[in-house]
């Protein structure tokens, strides 16, 4: 028992078999990028607005670092590329899980991440770096990115969902959310779903305490119309 070998392995006993079973995860540092994202330093925050600013950023890095860590403690063990062990055989079936949202996560990370974090102060100068004009450089693509996601979430949900309920998967399951602090997949995989709208609620908020005369007046103000319609776009194209 547990001893079939080869592509065209046939198991007298499946339900047994050890190559269907979950091997046990040692080592879950090996599934990481090796790409941490730093916290950057706000400065001194002063008012509600400087507040409201910083937290655009602030919350875009810890959005981020939850995508690395998604994919470090649940996507890539279960990838049979990363981890020969791995319970999902299929590349397949992880492709059409999570591929919309490895491109997610590379985007941010590479990205969207650094571009807003470049826009905090400067410590050694009086130089204002303009937000609103670092995002609009960048949120062109966040479209064309998230469609793809949010058009399958609710399929990919219930997939997930079911393939909890495997005796072969649940064990995983428990052991990656225990790597995660108790945060449960589902935790991770409506985060996407959450992140445009909580641009639009800081943006908006940000614009409000932002004066008329302000430098950052009107790269806000475009920045407040692109994501409502990066919004409306993803909405029509998704339902």
């Amino acid at each position: 028992m547990g001893n079939c070998q080869g592509a065209d392995r046939v198991c007298a006993m499946p339900r047994q078999c050890n190559h269907l079973r979950y091997r046990e995860i040692t080592n879950w540092d090996a599934y990481d990028d090796g790409k941490a994202v730093g916290q950057s330093d706000p400065g001194y925050l002063k008012d509600q607005r400087s507040r409201i600013r910083a937290e655009l950023v602030s919350s875009e890095e810890v959005y981020t670092r939850h995508l690395q860590t998604f994919f470090r403690n649940y996507a890539n063990p279960l990838n049979k590329e990363k981890n020969e062990y791995a319970v999902m055989k299929s590349t397949e079936k992880w492709g059409r899980y999570f591929n919309n949202l490895d491109k997610l996560k590379n985007f941010h990370r590479d990205t969207m991440v650094k571009v807003l974090q470049s826009a905090q102060p400067d410590k050694e100068s009086d130089d204002v770096v303009d937000i609103g004009e670092r995002f609009l450089s960048v949120a062109g693509q966040l479209t064309e990115i998230y469609t793809p996601y949010l058009r399958c979430f609710t399929e990919l949900r219930e997939s997930i969902k079911a393939e909890k309920k495997k005796s072969k998967y649940s064990k995983f399951f428990k052991d990656a959310c225990k790597q995660c602090n108790g945060l449960e997949i589902e935790s991770y995989l409506i985060m996407p779903v959450q992140r445009l709208p909580r641009y639009k609620m800081l943006i908006f908020e940000l614009m409000k305490y932002t004066p008329e005369d302000h430098v950052e007046r009107k790269s806000l103000e475009e920045a407040a119309d692109m994501i409502k319609q990066i919004l409306d776009d993803c909405n029509s194209k998704t339902h």
